[in-house]
């Protein structure tokens, strides 16, 4: 199946809702409306053509309305009053367009010719010879569910997911046209029928071209690329107000003014009656809506930012001295799409740079190292990072061992500066400049994992290197001690960047080996601690750490020489070894890196 490349710049999507608004707002008759909307599906997303199709008043068929591309023949099918039955009597009579409309959700066709459950798109199909199609709903705040967008491919293909968010946003923007063009008639009709005085039809106009004109200061910012908060400012200038965006969990992204901002609602407000109430009605529609005051905010409206029918953030508007007349709050509808369309742009590059990190980093950890180390360097500072200074790579290792989605999200979130992150194997692998202290980072990481998800143990262990041919090795031997402590199910942050020898067998050893090994040799000193508060432990660590000199030992540790002396002489009774001998002494060092690594962290 073929692919087709679809515009996320924001030029020529703000270039298309300045049009479609323009067109609104000089009151176009509804098919020429429909048709421009159903001509930049086509234009932004790649698609051959494209219909607009609308329910009848008692919601029984559907028919189209405004379209692009498609024939006269074709038209005059989809068109006839019974051709495309809402609920049809069964899969010979039914057709992707009723099925997007009767749940309210998007259907999309890769392959018309195996598409068996739309026996009525199978007799359609070769009249306008596509092969593939995608069908939206279009949900309106007064009356639900009020048609379809339907686009159609020539060739068949699939469908991305950022290709039916586009179209979704695209159906939410002719939506708000339905809902604006029907505002318009109505406030028409009401005109007609009261027969305003000229006074108030001056007011009333002036009020509009005042909207419009602040409508087209806002495109203009959005346009010349000015960014979010540049945005954000012109909008809280035009209505005279507190404004802010937030992601769906709360997080700000951008605020204004400056000097005099007004927050909205905080948590504990949110959760009151009012303001709750206030917001559940928000999630199920698209329009702004009045917040009742609460924790020091009297006045605050709040409007959805949407993307593929799911909340992705909130437009607050706070601190005015009136609710929004009918044209602001068309404003900051129309800015609300705006936000979603540059949320959807930040969305699909940080999808692609983690996508980028992930390839880098199994390349960087291949066996054997990377094969064209320039390469690898010139895709690393692409992505703002510096290999060739000295690095850590962190191993985050999840017990039971899974890919995790949300890890990764915590660790970009945790991690203050440039990083190359993704899975790798069954770990999920950090790369970190050594300077500033990545440790600091790393913790945070650790921290929020525990708060985010706190039935999953994720053990995490450090190694540095300072060339790309050495991080495979160090990876290994980081690998080897997270997979050690995540079988003992430790959490934390454990440093193993200065093992010396004792790394080779984190490296080769496997987890439950390494974990019999030290708990073989060094059960009866532990157990002996345990029992009588001894310090047996301490005192190898330090004797083994100091070159085996007594006197060493016992100026680091405050004690007579004669104590090192004796507990020295009870270890060798509790282990059955002498600890003259080389041997020995190694098994026991390599013992105590294994028992540290399972049970200290830094």
């Amino acid at each position: 199946m073929s692919t087709v490349e679809v515009s996320t710049s924001v030029g020529p999507w703000m270039t298309a809702v300045g049009e479609i608004s323009r067109a609104v707002n000089a009151g176009e008759p509804l098919e020429v409306l429909l048709t421009l909307i159903a001509e930049r599906v086509c234009a932004l997303i790649g698609f051959d053509h494209c219909a607009v199709m609308l329910a009848d008043d008692d919601q029984a068929h559907l028919h189209a309305v405004g379209w692009s591309g498609l024939s006269d023949a074709y038209v005059a099918l989809v068109s006839d009053g019974a051709a495309l039955p809402v609920r049809p009597t069964g899969p010979h009579g039914d057709s992707p367009a009723a099925q997007a409309f009767r749940e309210g959700r998007s259907v999309a066709v890769p392959d018309v010719g195996v598409a068996d459950d739309y026996g009525r798109m199978r007799s359609l199909a070769p009249t306008q010879g596509y092969r593939a199609l995608l069908a939206a709903p279009l949900r309106t705040a007064r009356s639900g569910l009020a048609g379809v967008i339907v686009a159609y491919s020539t060739q068949a293909r699939a469908f991305s997911a950022l290709e039916i968010e586009l179209i979704e946003l695209l159906a939410d923007q002719a939506a708000l046209a339905l809902e604006t063009s029907g505002l318009r008639a109505d406030q028409q009709s009401v005109i007609r029928e009261l027969s305003l005085a000229n006074a108030e039809l001056r007011t009333g106009r002036a009020a509009i071209e005042r909207a419009e004109q602040q409508h087209r200061d806002l495109m203009a910012m959005v346009l010349a690329d000015v960014g979010l908060d540049r945005i954000v400012g012109g909008l809280a200038q035009a209505l005279d107000a507190s404004v802010t965006v937030e992601d769906s969990d709360g997080g700000l992204l951008a605020l204004a003014p400056a000097v005099g901002y007004r927050p909205p609602p905080d948590a504990a407000a949110r959760r009151r009656g009012p303001t709750r109430a206030a917001l559940d009605v928000l999630s199920r529609q698209f329009e702004v809506v009045h917040v009742p005051g609460s924790g020091g905010t009297s006045k605050a409206w709040v409007a959805p930012v949407v993307l593929g029918g799911e909340l992705a953030g909130r437009l607050w508007i706070t601190d005015r001295r009136a609710a929004p007349e009918p044209f602001e709050r068309r404003l900051i509808e129309r800015f609300a799409l705006v936000v979603g369309i540059e949320l959807l742009r930040q969305r699909h590059l940080r999808d692609v740079e983690r996508r980028l990190s992930g390839d880098l980093l199994g390349d960087l950890l291949r066996p054997g190292g990377p094969t064209h180390e320039q390469g690898i360097l010139d895709r690393a500072a692409a992505l703002g990072n510096d290999l060739r200074l000295p690095h850590v790579v962190a191993v985050l290792a999840p017990e039971p061992p899974q890919r995790v989605s949300r890890l990764g999200e915590l660790v970009r979130a945790g991690v203050d500066g440039p990083a190359l992150d993704g899975w790798y194997e069954d770990v999920h692998v950090v790369v970190l400049p050594l300077k500033p202290d990545p440790m600091d980072a790393l913790r945070r990481v650790s921290a929020l994992v525990e708060q985010a998800l706190p039935g999953l143990v994720v053990a995490t262990a450090v190694g540095g290197f300072t060339t790309v041919a050495e991080l495979p090795t160090v990876f290994r031997v980081a690998r080897g001690a997270a997979r050690l402590r995540r079988a003992h199910r430790r959490t934390g942050v454990v440093d193993v960047r200065d093992l010396g020898l004792s790394a080779l067998m984190l490296e080769t050893g496997a987890p439950d080996t390494l974990r019999r090994f030290a708990q073989d040799l060094l059960h009866p000193v532990v157990a002996h601690d345990a029992q009588r508060g001894g310090c047996l432990l301490p005192t190898l660590r330090a004797w083994l750490e100091r070159g085996f000199s007594i006197q060493a030992t016992a100026a680091a540790l405050v004690v007579h020489p004669n104590t090192v002396t004796y507990r020295l002489s009870r270890i060798e009774q509790l282990t059955g070894r002498e600890l003259r001998l080389p041997d020995v002494r190694l098994e026991l060092q390599l013992a105590l890196t294994v028992h540290d690594i399972i049970w200290l962290a830094d």
